[in-house]
Order: C-alpha cells, then sequence, then structure tokens
C-alpha cells in the first residue's frame, strides 16, 4: 500500500472509530429512553411485531420485561460496534493485515451473522412476555421474518469469510517475508 493510500486509509478510520463511538452511546441512550417513554415502547413494539404490537398491555412488568430481551440483541450489537471500533483503531495505526484487525473484523462478522436469528428470536419473545398478562387463550406468540434477517445472515457470512481469508494472507505474507 502507498504513503498516500495508507494515509487515507488511516483519516477515514479515525473518523469512523468516532462514529462507531458515537453510535454505541446514541444506542445505548436510545434504549434507555426507548423504555422510559412509553411511546416509544409502544413504537419499538410495533416495529418488531408490526400491527400485533398495538393490543399489547404496556404494564412496567411488561416493560421491564420486554426491556430484557431487548438488552441481548442490543448487547451483541454493542459487542460488535466495540470491536469495529478497535478494527478501525488499527487500520488507523497503520496494521491493515495484522492478527489483531482480521480477528476484530471476525468478531464484528459474527455479530452481524448473529442478528440473523435474533431478530426473530426477538420478536417472538418480546410478543410473550408482553403478552404473559393476557388471559389465557390471548396470549401471542408470533414469528416475523425479514429481508433485514436474510441480509444480515449474508452480510454477516461475507464479514467473517473475509475476516478469515485476511487472517490467511497475513500468514502467508509474514511466511513469505521471513524468506528474504
Amino acid at each position: 500500500m502507498t504513503d498516500t493510500a495508507l494515509a487515507r486509509v488511516r483519516r477515514l478510520s479515525r473518523t469512523f472509530e468516532i462514529v462507531a463511538i458515537a453510535g454505541m452511546l446514541f444506542i445505548v441512550a436510545g434504549a434507555v429512553l426507548a423504555f422510559l417513554i412509553p411511546d416509544w415502547t409502544r413504537n419499538l413494539l410495533l416495529a418488531r411485531l408490526g400491527q400485533t404490537g398495538i393490543t399489547l398491555p404496556l404494564t412496567p412488568a411488561t416493560t421491564l420485561a420486554a426491556a430484557s430481551v431487548i438488552a441481548v440483541p442490543l448487547g451483541v450489537m454493542l459487542y460488535g460496534l466495540w470491536a469495529v471500533r478497535g478494527l478501525f483503531r488499527e487500520f488507523a495505526r497503520g496494521d491493515v493485515f495484522s492478527a489483531a484487525a482480521c480477528r476484530k473484523l471476525e468478531v464484528f462478522g459474527l455479530t452481524v451473522l448473529a442478528q440473523a436469528p435474533l431478530g426473530p428470536l426477538t420478536a417472538m419473545a418480546l410478543a410473550l412476555v408482553t403478552s404473559l398478562a393476557n388471559p389465557p387463550g390471548q396470549r401471542l406468540l408470533v414469528l416475523t421474518l425479514s429481508i433485514n434477517d436474510y441480509f444480515a445472515l449474508i452480510v454477516g457470512g461475507v464479514l467473517v469469510a473475509v475476516a478469515r481469508v485476511m487472517r490467511e494472507a497475513a500468514r502467508l505474507a509474514d511466511e513469505n517475508a521471513s524468506f528474504v
């Protein structure tokens, strides 16, 4: 990589490291507010469950249960963003093909990949925990599938594969460098 290209990668990486950190802060703040403001909680349920979310009761217990369910994919997402922040930090240092950079890219890919099953499972768990207060026969168990879940599966798989290819390329480059 030329010095000019590496300088561009470093600048871009420093910018996106900041974007990743800001994103993590906004996600946490948004999630907290989503469960403190009842209208936002209802909007979150509507987004995840569609029209089914309109009729579900929002008591303090169901809101806490819903927050607990949402905490799982949110935690996975934050872990992935933390890894990608570290990836950009590696790139900003000029360590583009280091083992650490490859590992961080793989972790990010795995967290994106994990979002694919977490999407439908989260919707299912949300419907279940928010309808538990309903009388028997009126409790809900829903299965939602989205093109976003499929997209997370494909993008996550691509990222994991690229990370593994990068790791092998870095290993081969180190091996070849030792011969010279």
